[in-house]
């Protein structure tokens, strides 16, 4: 092999400013990628270079056509050349020792980078640099690659092919599947034919190979089309994963597409300075860094400062004595975070065992530690509101029980349970009252010093430790403390929130000697708050265990009485005040229980409301009670209007329209004879949506009656835009008409009321004459009471109105 300068003395165009020739290192990258013999002319017909022209060179001093001549006869082959132009002008020839449409595209790859070359020959000594390393990777991974050309003929192979497959890389040259695995080359050629005539990849083939040896070897392939500058399909690429260790171990898991979906692991390759050659794409996501940014520098751009000299040469000294160093590594990215990260360096060696490259791999632990870091947290906090939970509550409280003990000083533990906040949420959605309970987290931890610990144990529901305490008054102190943090109103979306609880309250040692039974207890007291009317404290009581069962027992009869059937409608005449007329009932539930007991609502409506049941058990007494209406019409009576109270958690229900709607289908009746009755607490609640809810209501034809008016708050600016029919007065204001003159008053404005805005008003629980003709004098419309009947069961009531 032979270069020889220009006979004009000056540089060829074709020849680098270092005396390189671009020529020289064209036809050497040419052989050897493919064997073929190459030559390459200046423009004045000088030799350049050749490689592999059986030691034809400027030594014969022969022309370019004695050359090529020469090349025909001693090598008996075709030949095939091309003109290297540069701009307009001829700027030399290479001539190729072949024919096959490899050397076709072989020489025009050299033509073109001839030109590319001369105009820029940085960026030829760049590109250089750049395919040996891609040759050193190349031949380094794990994975076979072929390459194949249109025919289907094989152009090159890397070293991995020659190890897994048992023969010379050399030796695949130009050769096709039929030739060298004729079993398999149908299943082998109809992959390859559908990606080189679709262009598109063929992923994920499980297929066999035979080996030089004769064995036969699993392989996983990826087929991917190669292309030219012009998008061209040219060939395909072909990386193949020998898996049949893995297929004999019955581990299904194709090697490639494990490696594609590793995408977390960083990997960089230094050369034997220790500068980078190469990096991934992981590794730029990681550092901040390009791959232009840190080649040719040192992997100490990435020092973080955290470790000292001693920790890099013991790493250094495991690298030179085992080959490999692991573990863990802080270091910083282009942006300046520090962040811990699991890296492995392996030495990179040759055949003859001489150092050519270092192979970083890591993969970053700062979202693993973070994640460790926040289980740990989890484990300890309440993830909405960041106290403490159940679980550090309960070994903080036998922590302060066993300092209790020994110093003969007591504990405190308070349980407090926000009162209605099922509402909030019906209302106005998970995600206020989500808010809302952590506004109010925040309050509740920062209320009291005197508390050792605030945690939340479920839902709405907070406990509070006070440890060392002497007395119960220290406890009802830090209690006015929570209270008032609660006081203040809260505002979301507008609405103003006043938020009351109710709390229990039990001591250690005279409520239990564990953190599991003073919890219970305190809850139990919690919950007797409940039933007495919410927003007070309570501490605990002997007798209150007795309670909290049977109130168990009861809230697990409820949710049985249902499908027992043992709920009942009774129905309260509403007279016309003047001539007695009945103008319409009202319908009540009752619970009989299987004993015959009947259970009065008061026990048992709260629990429905609290534990949701409100919902299934609402929707059957709207559905009896027009059934009911239907019945007595079939039974000969007039159509009799039924009123129906709905719940505040009913009516906020989302569902609540259309299953009101589907029960007037159903049934069968007029919507006209059916009367709704809300409370103020529904009505006041979301004033727009309420207003909203109503005209729908309206718009089906049905009455509206606004329930216990009087007893709640509401703004006449609003109660002005409620479609209503009724304003009802409260029971409790007609109750004490003969000793309270300011309850007569209060009947007489709400009288007045329903005249200006032209609603009916009915009293209920009109029980004396006196009452009646007090209801009369106002002009009351309507009357509902003891006075005129009881409510009654439908077979009662039938009698009660055939017998007037």
């Amino acid at each position: 092999m032979e270069m020889q300068r220009s006979k004009s003395g000056g540089k060829s165009v074709l020849e680098l400013e270092s005396g390189t020739s671009i020529a020289q290192e064209i036809v050497t990258l040419i052989y050897d990628i493919s064997g073929y013999p190459v030559m390459i002319w200046d423009h004045m017909g000088d030799l350049l270079a050749e490689s592999g022209a059986l030691g034809f060179g400027e030594k014969y001093k022969l022309s370019s056509d004695e050359h090529i001549g020469s090349l025909q006869m001693d090598t008996f082959c075709d030949y095939i050349e091309d003109i290297i132009f540069l701009g307009d002008a001829r700027r030399g020839k290479i001539v190729i020792g072949s024919t096959t449409d490899t050397a076709k595209m072989l020489i025009t790859m050299a033509a073109q980078l001839a030109v590319l070359l001369c105009r820029n020959c940085k960026a030829y000594q760049k590109l250089s640099h750049h395919m040996k390393e891609y040759e050193t990777l190349f031949n380094l991974i794990p994975v076979q690659i072929w390459y194949k050309d249109m025919d289907n003929k094989i152009i090159r192979v890397n070293k991995q092919v020659e190890k897994d497959i048992g023969i010379p890389m050399q030796e695949f040259v130009g050769k096709s599947s039929q030739e060298l695995f004729p079993s398999y080359s149908a299943k082998y050629y109809k992959d390859d034919l559908a990606v080189l005539e679709s262009g598109q990849p063929k992923l994920g083939i499980l297929e066999q190979i035979n080996h030089a040896s004769g064995e036969i070897r699993w392989i996983y392939t990826n087929k991917i089309p190669t292309t030219n500058c012009d998008g061209i399909v040219t060939g395909l690429v072909a990386l193949v994963v020998d898996v049949t260790e893995s297929k004999k171990m019955e581990k299904q898991m194709p090697i490639w597409a494990k490696i594609f979906e590793s995408s977390g692991e960083a990997i960089s390759v230094t050369d034997k300075e220790n500068r980078f050659v190469a990096v991934n794409r992981a590794f730029s996501l990681a550092t901040g860094y390009s791959s232009d940014e840190v080649i040719g520098r040192e992997p100490s751009l990435l020092k973080s400062g955290c470790h000292d000299k001693i920790f890099y040469q013991n790493m250094w000294a495991a690298i030179l004595q085992t080959g490999s160093w692991e573990g863990e590594i802080w270091e910083k990215r282009k942006d300046g975070v520090i962040y811990l990260k699991w890296l492995r360096i392996d030495q990179i060696k040759d055949e003859e065992g001489n150092l050519i490259n270092y192979l970083a791999r890591f993969t970053d632990m700062s979202e693993k530690k973070a994640a460790e870091e926040r289980i740990h947290y989890l484990a300890r906090h309440d993830a909405l509101t960041g106290l403490a939970n159940r679980e550090v509550l309960g070994k903080q409280l036998a922590k302060d029980i066993e300092r209790a003990r020994h110093s003969g000083s007591g504990v405190g533990v308070i349980s407090l349970n926000l009162d209605r906040f099922k509402n909030i949420n019906d209302s106005l959605g998970h995600k206020v009252g989500d808010e809302v309970l952590k506004e109010l987290a925040d309050r509740l931890e920062t209320c009291s010093k005197r508390t050792s610990l605030t945690a939340r144990f479920g839902g709405d529901t907070f406990n509070f430790i006070v440890p060392k305490i002497s007395q119960k008054e220290e406890i009802i102190k830090v209690i006015h403390e929570i209270m008032s943090a609660l006081e203040r109103p809260l505002l979301h979306g507008g609405f103003e929130l006043i938020i009351t609880a109710s709390i229990g309250v039990s001591v250690y040692p005279d409520d239990g000697d564990t953190a599991e039974v003073l919890i219970r207890n305190a809850d139990t007291a919690m919950h007797k708050v409940k039933d007495n009317g919410r927003n007070f404290y309570e501490f605990f009581e002997a007798n209150m265990n007795e309670y909290a069962s049977e109130r168990l027992m009861l809230e697990n009869n409820l949710r049985r009485a249902l499908a027992k059937e043992e709920f009942v409608l009774f129905y309260q005449p509403q007279v016309d005040s003047k001539t007695e007329t009945l103008i319409g009932v009202e319908a009540l539930i009752r619970w009989i229980r299987p004993n015959s007991e009947i259970v009065p609502p008061g026990d048992f409506i709260p629990i429905l409301e609290e534990t949701g049941l409100i919902i299934p058990i609402g929707e059957w007494v709207l559905a009896e009670a027009c059934r009911q209406h239907k019945e007595w019409i079939r039974k000969g009576l007039p159509p009799i209007p039924i009123s129906v109270n709905i719940s505040a958690i009913q009516f906020q229900e989302k569902g609540f329209l259309p299953m009101l709607s589907n029960i007037i289908k159903e049934s069968g009746i007029e919507p006209g004879y059916l009367d709704l009755e809300l409370t103020e607490s529904v009505v006041m609640r979301q004033p727009e949506f309420v207003i909203k809810q109503l005209e729908f209501i309206k718009e089906m034809g049905i009455n509206l009656s606004l329930d216990d008016f009087g007893t709640g708050f509401s703004s006449l600016s609003y109660l002005r835009y409620f479609p209503l029919d009724r304003l009802k007065i409260d029971q409790s204001f007609v109750r004490r008409l003969s000793t309270d003159s300011v309850n007569e008053a209060i009947i007489e404005a709400v009288v007045a009321l329903g005249k200006s805005l032209k609603i009916k008003t009915i009293a209920e629980g009109v029980e004396t004459k006196q009452e009646l003709d007090f209801l009369r004098k106002l002009e009351c419309d309507e009357i509902q009471g003891y006075y005129f009947s009881e409510p009654l069961p439908s077979d009662a009531f039938i009698r009660w109105f055939t017998s007037r």
